[in-house]
């Protein structure tokens, strides 16, 4: 197998997308078959084609630092924010330990692939080399914010800056999928854990796919095959670093505002974002499944399933229709 170091030379210096054999032997130093060099390139989700003795592959918006915090820059708070944008790692969500983050500071990690991405319960979060918005961010909430219903919180705030931008009926799937058009653009994970009796921990993941390119027919997510924002709108007016930038700042600037108050007015907002409201739906958890009408969200996150006049609250399980 080929290091990391070296396959990532290899995508960042040649331009036209290209390289021969015999040049990755050189490379490399050594002899290697082509089914390794392959799966080399598989291994960091970089899907590589064989042309003749050369491999092809797609072309990538590499992320940029510096464009990211531009943005970021422009939140006009005296919190502290730390910046980090990597190549490969296991997870963003563990980049950083809770002794990292001191109260007052926010964290942020961006990543280019994420060799063990999570989702949702078990679930895998898979995104190819350089092909989503992928970031986790950390930071306190006083226990007076009431954080139950957080992710429902970000994922409207995601909602409405994505529609700003110009992407337009990007909607949500309770409880965390970010859906186009019947197909799944992203997904927002959220963790909580409580420091003490006054202060809450907060663990965001945030997952949008920018442009999965040859990838995007190969992947399939339950009843929800994948679409990604080149694919809604192919006239992008925004960098991939430009894109994350609004994101993360208008994330970060909804946890500023995020109190009782402000979670109440996102669950007033929810009908209008949610792709499946007022329509019959089934949630199966294991071999359990409840039907009836999806009518809204609690305050706690949880779906109210409305089955015959009875409000039921739902707070796990998989949506479908």
């Amino acid at each position: 197998m080929i290091e990391n170091k070296v396959l990532l030379e290899i995508i960042k210096e040649n331009f036209d997308l290209k390289i021969s054999h015999h040049e990755i032997e050189n490379l490399i130093g050594k002899s290697i078959c082509s089914d390794d060099v392959i799966k080399s390139f598989g291994s960091i989700g970089i899907l590589m084609m064989i042309k003749a003795d050369s491999y092809e592959f797609r072309k990538i918006d590499f992320l940029e630092k510096e464009v990211i915090k531009e943005k970021i820059d422009q939140i006009d708070s005296e919190m502290t924010i730390h910046l980090e944008v990597e190549e490969v790692i296991k997870t963003t969500s563990r980049y950083f330990s809770d002794e990292d983050l001191e109260r007052g500071k926010y964290a942020l990690c961006f990543s280019e692939f994420q060799t063990q991405g999570r989702g949702r319960g078990t679930n895998k979060w898979l995104s190819p080399y350089g092909s989503g918005i992928c970031f986790s961010i950390i930071g306190h909430l006083s226990s007076e914010s009431s954080p139950l219903g957080l992710s429902i919180y970000c994922g409207i705030t995601l909602v409405k800056i994505l529609r700003k931008l110009g992407y337009e009926d990007v909607s949500l799937k309770w409880p965390n999928d970010l859906i186009h058009n019947g197909k799944k653009l992203g997904g927002i994970l959220t963790e909580l854990s409580s420091q003490s009796s006054k202060d809450y921990m907060f663990n965001i993941g945030i997952g949008v796919n920018y442009d999965l390119g040859p990838n995007l027919n190969s992947m399939q997510e339950n009843d929800f095959p994948p679409t990604d924002l080149l694919q809604i709108k192919q006239v992008v007016n925004y960098s991939r670093s430009e894109l994350a930038g609004f994101i993360a700042k208008a994330i970060i600037e909804s946890l500023y505002d995020f109190n009782q108050q402000s979670m109440l007015s996102a669950l007033n907002d929810w009908p209008e974002y949610d792709v499946l409201h007022q329509k019959e739906v089934k949630i199966i958890e294991g071999d359990k499944c409840i039907k009836g009408k999806n009518v809204g969200v609690h305050h706690t996150g949880a779906l109210l399933i409305d089955q015959n006049g009875v409000i039921k609250r739902v707070y796990n399980g998989h949506l479908v229709i």
